[in-house]
C-alpha cells in the first residue's frame, strides 16, 4: 500500500471520527436543552400552581375572617336554641395580637377602635344592588360595615351585591322570604318556613348562613315567639325614610337621636335613603362613630343575646363598669360631701314643716281633704298602672299583633308602640277584616313589589 492510499484512508477515518464526535455533541446539547426546558416548565407550573393556591388561600382567610365574627370572644356567646352563632355561621373571629389591644380590634377586614361609641346601621326589604352597593361603598370608604335585612325571594335577582355583602364583611341577616306583613297571623309552620327558605338560600348563594332574623315591620306574637330560634332584633332608632322618602329628614332624625349603641333601621329601596347615607355615613365617622354590624355590637359590648326566648333587641348601649362608679364616687370632695349633706338635712326639714302644715290643714278640712285624696290615689293609681304597661310593653321591645279585626276596623299603635317611634307599623298593619289589604296602605310592600326586576 502506497503512502498516499495510508494517508486516504487515515483521513478517512478522522472524517468519521468529526462526524462521531459531532453527533454525540449534538445529542448532548438535545439532551441538555430538553432537561431545561423540562426544569423551566416544572418550575413555572409550581410557580403558577403556588400562586393562584396562595391566593385561593388567602381570599378564603379574608372571607373567614370578614365574616360574623367569634361571638365567644371572652367567654360571652350569642345562644340560638341552646347554640352558639358559631354552629350557624362560619368559625370567624376577631383577630387580635396576643396582647389584646381594644383600640385595634381586626375584625371583618378592617380595625375597630372598640372603645369608641359604635352604632348598627340596618337596611331592611334589599337587596336592590342599585342602591345597596353604594351603600357598601359608602360604609368601606369610612370604615365602617353594615347589616342587611334581606328578604329571600330577592336574592336570585341580585346575587352578585349578596356575595360582595360576604365577600366584604358586611352582615348579611334574614327579613323572611316574601315580607308577608301579615306574618305573626300564620301558623307556626308557616313563620318557620319563612325564615328557613332565606337562610337556605343565601347560604346556597354564599355559603354562610345568617345568624340574626328581623320581623317584617317587627310585629310579633305568641306564635312568632315560640317559633324562630334565632335572636330577633328591633332597632332603636327609626329613620320613617320609607314615609318621608326625604333624605334631609332621614339624615335630621339619625343626627339628633344617635346614640352610642343605637340600632337604625333604614331600607334598601329608596334612592333618597341612599342620598341621606352620603351625608349620615360620613357624619358618623367625622364624630367618631364606629360602624358595625349587629353581631360586631353584640360581641363587642359582651351581651348576653340568646336565640327562642321571644324577646326583639333593639340597642347595645355601653355598660358602665364598676371603676368607673368608683371613680366618680372617689372623685366627691370632703366639702361637696359635706355640701351634700347639708343640702339633705335642709331637704328632711322642708319636709318635715311641709308634713306639719299638711297635717294641719288636714285637721281642718277633714272630710273636703278625705275627698281629694280618694280621688287623686283613684287617679294616680290608674296613672300608675297605664305607666306601668306602657312600660312593660316598651321593655319588652315588641309590637304585639292586634286581635281580630272587625270589617270596619284599623289597627292603631298603642300608647306604648308610639313611645317606641314604631310608626311604620300602622302603615304594614292597616287590614281590613280577613281580606288582603290595600296596596295604599301598604306602602312598603308596594314598594318591594314594584321594585322586583
Amino acid at each position: 500500500m502506497s503512502n498516499a492510499e495510508k494517508e486516504a484512508r487515515r483521513e478517512k477515518k478522522l472524517r468519521a471520527m468529526r462526524r462521531k464526535k459531532a453527533k454525540q455533541r449534538a445529542y448532548t446539547y438535545r439532551i441538555i436543552v430538553l432537561s431545561v426546558l423540562l426544569l423551566t416548565v416544572v418550575f413555572v407550573w409550581k410557580g403558577v400552581t403556588g400562586i393562584t393556591g396562595y391566593i385561593d388561600d388567602s381570599r378564603q382567610q379574608k372571607v373567614d375572617a370578614m365574616q360574623n365574627i367569634d361571638i365567644n370572644k371572652d367567654n360571652v356567646s350569642i345562644d340560638v336554641a341552646g347554640q352558639t352563632f358559631a354552629a350557624e355561621t362560619t368559625e370567624a373571629t376577631v383577630a387580635t395580637t396576643e396582647a389584646y389591644d381594644p383600640t385595634h380590634v381586626l375584625s371583618n377586614g378592617r380595625y375597630v377602635d372598640t372603645t369608641k361609641p359604635m352604632v348598627a346601621l340596618t337596611w331592611d326589604d334589599g337587596p336592590k344592588s342599585s342602591v345597596g352597593d353604594k351603600l357598601m361603598d359608602l360604609l368601606e370608604a369610612n370604615n365602617g360595615r353594615g347589616t342587611f335585612f334581606i328578604v329571600g325571594s330577592r336574592i336570585d335577582d341580585f346575587t352578585d351585591e349578596v356575595k360582595r355583602m360576604a365577600a366584604n364583611g358586611h352582615e348579611i341577616a334574614n327579613h323572611s322570604w316574601d315580607h308577608d306583613e301579615k306574618l305573626s297571623k300564620n301558623s307556626s309552620d308557616y313563620i318557620q318556613q319563612e325564615f328557613e327558605k332565606t337562610n337556605a338560600k343565601v347560604e346556597e348563594v354564599t355559603g354562610i348562613r345568617p345568624a340574626l332574623v328581623r320581623l317584617p315591620g317587627g310585629i310579633i306574637s305568641d306564635t312568632v315567639r315560640s317559633t324562630i330560634t334565632q335572636p330577633m332584633i328591633f332597632w332603636s332608632i327609626d329613620t320613617l325614610d320609607w314615609k318621608s322618602k326625604n333624605a334631609e329628614s332621614v339624615a335630621s332624625i339619625i343626627q339628633s337621636e344617635v346614640k352610642d349603641g343605637d340600632i337604625i333601621l333604614m331600607h334598601e329601596l329608596y334612592d333618597s335613603t341612599l342620598a341621606a347615607c352620603q351625608t349620615i355615613i360620613p357624619w358618623l365617622a367625622q364624630q367618631g362613630y364606629q360602624m358595625v354590624t349587629v353581631s360586631e355590637l353584640i360581641a363587642f359590648r359582651n351581651a348576653d343575646v340568646q336565640g327562642g326566648n321571644g324577646k326583639q333587641y333593639s340597642s347595645f348601649p355601653p355598660k358602665k363598669t364598676e371603676t368607673e362608679t368608683t371613680v366618680a364616687e372617689a372623685s366627691a370632695t370632703p366639702e361637696t360631701k359635706a355640701a351634700s349633706s347639708e343640702s339633705s338635712e335642709k331637704t328632711t326639714a322642708k319636709t318635715t314643716e311641709a308634713e306639719t302644715s299638711s297635717t294641719k290643714k288636714s285637721s281642718e278640712n277633714s272630710e273636703t281633704e278625705s275627698s281629694k285624696k280618694s280621688a287623686s290615689e283613684t287617679r294616680s293609681s290608674e296613672t300608675v298602672e297605664t305607666a306601668a304597661s306602657s312600660q312593660e310593653a316598651a321593655n319588652d321591645d315588641v309590637i304585639d299583633a292586634p286581635d281580630q279585626l272587625s270589617a270596619d276596623d284599623n289597627y292603631t299603635p298603642t300608647v306604648a308602640q308610639e313611645a317606641q317611634k314604631v310608626s311604620e307599623t300602622a302603615a304594614w298593619m292597616n287590614v281590613q277584616g280577613s281580606g288582603d289589604a290595600q296596596a295604599s296602605a301598604n306602602p312598603q310592600a308596594d314598594a318591594i313589589q314594584a321594585d322586583s326586576p
